[in-house]
């Protein structure tokens, strides 16, 4: 019968009427292969001991790639390190010394872009002493490749420097003439539309017939003549967002100096180049004086050949 059948295979074999399933020990599953044995006077027990470390060794790799990847990460956001800027091929993005105008005074850093051909000192510490870790968030470039600010794509931030901390806001914007701009000539332009046009350019809200409303006040709005070129200088203020530092049930602000001035494209199409600082109306007095000096130094440079016209490719968002 198969029964007797099987049996008599198993005696043959040499093994019993139950099978029995080996496990196999700790020293087999250390035990490397025969290619990894060394050729002469090394034991096995070498061999497994060095199996046995490669595993730690492995863990303690990766430990200390992370807490790099950690370190580097903390110098980023606390400002001591700035990533590269991402400039067209052969444009440098330049970044000026620290500078200050005598003892105790507020330190600065220019940074020129021959991209869009302008340059702004920015501050590193605040009237008070307190250091501002400025970040360039939004590295400078060309018009066409810009994140537009509202749907219509005309302003768009093409560079960008944040203080996470204090949440200060450094920001250039370009855009071409709109509104009432469009129909009157630039030397005829009036400093309180320059800024109403900027701002509300800036702006998400409506009203129920679609026109687009600013959320800003403007508080004082002046033309300066700088050699030879008119830039409109204005201080609004707006309704913020709460912040961590602030009650969420009290009405926040952010006030802010910007300053606007035009170049025209190739086409000859006038384009508005606008630097705004901003922050909470609660840091106000320790910023507003280094904040006029930000908006003074602000200017627009003779192109080279790294120059890039807003008129470029406008629609190409790469």
């Amino acid at each position: 019968s198969t029964r007797h059948h099987t049996m008599a295979l198993m005696q043959r074999c040499g093994t019993s009427g139950s099978v029995q399933h080996a496990r196999p020990s700790s020293a087999n599953l250390l035990q490397p292969s025969m290619a990894a044995i060394p050729r002469a006077g090394a034991s096995r027990r070498s061999v497994s001991a060095q199996a046995a470390q490669e595993p730690e060794q492995s863990s303690t790799s990766r430990r200390d790639l992370l807490t790099t990847g950690a370190s580097f990460s903390a110098l980023v956001l606390s400002g001591l390190y700035q990533m590269p800027a991402l400039a067209e091929e052969g444009a440098e993005v330049i970044y000026a010394a620290p500078s200050t105008s005598g003892e105790g005074a507020e330190e600065f850093t220019e940074l020129v872009d021959p991209i869009l051909a302008y340059k702004f000192k920015y501050p590193t510490r605040s009237v008070s002493g307190k250091p501002l870790k400025m970040l360039l968030s939004h590295e400078p470039e060309k018009y066409s490749s810009a994140a537009p600010l509202t749907a219509d794509a005309r302003q768009r931030i093409v560079c960008e420097l944040l203080d996470l901390n204090n949440f200060i806001s450094i920001s250039i914007a370009v855009g071409p003439a709109s509104g009432v701009l469009k129909t009157i000539p630039p030397e005829s332009w009036k400093p309180y539309d320059v800024a109403l046009t900027v701002l509300v350019d800036r702006s998400t809200s409506r009203m129920t017939t679609g026109q687009r409303r600013t959320l800003n006040d403007v508080e004082e709005v002046h033309a300066e003549d700088r050699d030879g070129t008119r830039y409109v200088v204005y201080e609004h203020l707006s309704q913020g967002s709460p912040t961590v530092l602030e009650n969420a049930r009290k009405e926040t602000y952010r006030h802010a100096y910007a300053v606007t001035t035009m170049r025209p494209d190739n086409e000859g199409t006038p384009f508005l180049y606008t630097l705004n600082v901003s922050c909470r109306e609660v840091m106000w007095d320790d910023l507003q004086p280094l904040f006029k000096e930000t908006i003074q130094s602000f200017a627009l440079l003779p192109p080279t050949e790294n120059y890039v016209s807003p008129d470029t490719n406008s629609w190409q968002f790469w």
